[in-house]
């Protein structure tokens, strides 16, 4: 099961990593700069996903010694095996997917309206 773990745990980086490295692509495309709080998203980004993937560990733990006692005891249980965990790790590896596949102008389109929103209230600031 440890194996299973670090396997997930792992699948879950590289497809952080893999998100990362796309919008790094998309953005050079767009003619943006590279920022440090766009990697301090992607920083606060792993440390969030790792602490619910570590959460589901915690209680899949919980649930295979459930499950070993009532093994032992003759009652017929599931397999243990780390269930929450599983799906967590699959859960976090699509929305990364769908982040990699959004189209580069859609994300595009939400960053150009903000600095066209900021644009407009320096200029009514000055006009006072």
């Amino acid at each position: 099961m440890l194996t299973l773990l670090i396997i997930y745990y792992s699948g879950v980086l590289v497809a952080v990593l893999a998100d990362l490295f796309s919008g790094l692509r998309k953005a050079r495309l767009r003619g943006e700069r590279c920022t440090s709080s766009g990697l301090r998203r992607t920083v606060d980004k792993i440390g969030r996903y790792y602490l619910a993937l570590f959460s589901m560990t915690v209680i899949d733990v919980m649930l295979i010694a459930a499950l070993r006692q009532l093994g032992e005891s003759g009652t017929p249980p599931f397999p243990p095996f780390p269930y929450l965990t599983t799906l967590g790790a699959l859960a976090l590896g699509l929305i990364e997917l769908k982040s990699i596949c959004e189209r580069a102008d859609e994300k595009g389109d939400i960053r150009r309206s903000i600095c066209e929103l900021v644009d407009l209230l320096d200029r009514l600031r000055f006009r006072r």
